[in-house]
């Protein structure tokens, strides 16, 4: 094996410079740097183990294509935190006018420990995960018999206020069980906490039902866009 030293690489007549011929591999070792402060251009050739350093940029110019033929890795997000919950037992008792808060009390999935306070039926966002969130729930209000629900609101809370809601109204025309969906997106900060609340109105003015059955039918999530 032979060895060349030298400081500088110069092309003889101002051309470019060519290194070996076809097929011939060139091998950076473990450790050493290779510092482009031009174009680095790999056209028809392969390289393998290229790392590009903390702090620096690969940039890809216009008209320029990367092709992935492997596994791709740590591109893009995966929209957390996200979460889910639902409402496991019928809330049987839920006076006619009164706005009260919805028992969503099991969690299907979280991606951060503890967020979904199931004590107090709220989802709380973690430190540092500021941003939009795409928020839903659903609740199905039961007027405990036919005819008499007349009216249901179902809101979605942000800390502790009424932010977005959803109405309906029968006129005369009543029934017994309706359900009502929120779909929205939310800008959060951190420590910002949700929570579903209800409202019903029964022609007899009793106390109505907020209705849970399986699976799942009242619930309530939302996850990170990116």
């Amino acid at each position: 094996m032979s060895e060349v030293k030298v400081n500088k690489i110069s092309p003889r007549s101002g051309t470019d410079v060519t290194l070996g011929d076809a097929s011939d591999t060139f091998t950076i070792p473990a450790s050493a740097t290779l510092d482009v402060n031009g174009t680095l251009d790999l056209a028809g050739s392969t390289m393998t183990g290229f790392t590009i350093p903390s702090g620096q940029t690969l940039t890809v110019a216009s008209g320029g294509t990367i092709t992935n033929s492997g596994t791709a890795t740590g591109f893009g997000g995966t929209n957390t935190p996200s979460f889910e919950a639902y409402q496991s037992t019928t809330m049987a008792s839920v006076a006619h006018g009164v706005t009260t808060k919805v028992d969503i009390d099991t969690v299907i999935f979280e991606t951060t420990g503890g967020d979904f306070d199931t004590t107090n039926n709220r989802w709380t966002v973690p430190s540092g995960e500021g941003g939009k969130y795409l928020i839903f729930c659903q609740v199905i209000p039961d007027g405990g018999a036919y005819t008499n629900l007349n009216y249901v609101s179902v809101w979605i809370y942000l800390n502790g206020v009424a932010y977005i809601k959803s109405y309906d109204h029968w006129g005369n025309v009543y029934t017994r069980l309706h359900t009502l969906d929120i779909t929205t997106v939310m800008e959060l900060s951190a420590a910002d906490y949700l929570e579903v609340f209800v409202n019903l109105s029964t022609t007899n003015g009793s106390a109505g039902k907020i209705y849970a059955s399986s699976p799942k039918m009242g619930h309530f999530g939302g996850f990170k866009l990116l």
